[in-house]
Parts: structure tokens; sequence; C-alpha cells
């Protein structure tokens, strides 16, 4: 059975310039809030810009709890951790799910707050889901699984210093 996994906007634009974005959709079923869909346009060949049209190969989450989106600002205050719209919609969304939702996210500050949250366990390095994905070329510095685990380390270690 395919996992549901949830991407944000680097994500969704990193896989289409590695050309990734299709063999990753053929072992995941791909979410994305609206707020991704709308960030991710476009990615870079050179200096041309190709458009990116995911809409019909992605579920589009539409409704994304406020409450959870409020909870997810607040935390990323106290954290003093700043993440863009599209990985706030994506870790609230994350929030107010009940089911098998992975998140895949890429940028370290996101990494940090979904661990301050005490959200890792739901959470994959873009390495280990293409890996699952049975893909395993080279990748970015910020996919690889020990970047994700030092991030993971990190919101770990600022929780505790907030607690403290």
């Amino acid at each position: 059975m395919r996992r549901l996994l949830l991407l944000d906007a680097d994500v969704v634009i990193d896989l289409h310039s590695l050309n990734l974005f299709n063999k990753i959709r053929k072992s995941y079923h791909l979410h994305v809030t609206r707020k991704v869909l709308e960030e991710a346009k476009y990615y870079k060949i050179g200096s041309d810009r190709i458009p990116i049209e995911i809409s019909q190969k992605v579920t589009i989450v539409e409704n994304v709890d406020v409450d959870s989106l409020r909870v997810v600002q607040a935390e990323a205050r106290e954290a003093e951790l700043c993440v863009d719209q599209g990985e706030a919609t994506s870790i609230a969304y994350l929030l107010q799910s009940e089911g098998d939702v992975t998140i895949c996210l890429c940028d370290k500050a996101a990494i940090k707050l979904i661990a301050y949250m005490e959200l890792e366990d739901r959470s994959i390095s873009l390495q280990n889901a293409l890996q699952n994905a049975g893909h395993h070329s080279k990748l970015y510095p910020r996919h690889l699984e020990s970047t994700f685990k030092e991030s993971v380390k990190d919101g770990k270690a600022l929780r505790v210093q907030k607690l403290i």
C-alpha cells in the first residue's frame, strides 16, 4: 500500500529540477496544501524557468484548520524559527490529520520546528523518501538524511532550552 506523503514547495521544485517527481509519484500518494501549490510555480534549468503543473497529479489540501495553523505559528514564534506559509500550512495539516500522513521537508527551520513540536516521527527526509521509492542517486545536501537528522536534533535541543 502506498503511503501518503505531504510535500513542501521546496521539495516539489527540487524533485522537478532533478527530474524525480514522477518517480516519487509512483510510490506515494502525494498531497500538497493550496499554499504549497501556489508557491511551487516553476523550477530553473540554467536561466530558463520551467512551469510546474501538478494540480492533476497530487491531492490538493484545501482546508487547513485555522486553530492548527495558529498553533504552528505560536510554536514557531516560541522557538524563534521562521517558516513560510507553505510550510506552516503543511505542518498545520499534519497536526490536524489523524491518518497515516508523513511530511517531507528540506528547509532546516521547518524541520527544526517539526522536531520542536515533537512531530519528527511523522516526517521523512527527501533522501529516505526517494530511497523508499527505489531511487539512489546523488541529491543536494539539504535532501540528505544526515542533514535532516541534524535539524531534528537542533529542534529537540530548542525544545529542551525553552523548557528550562
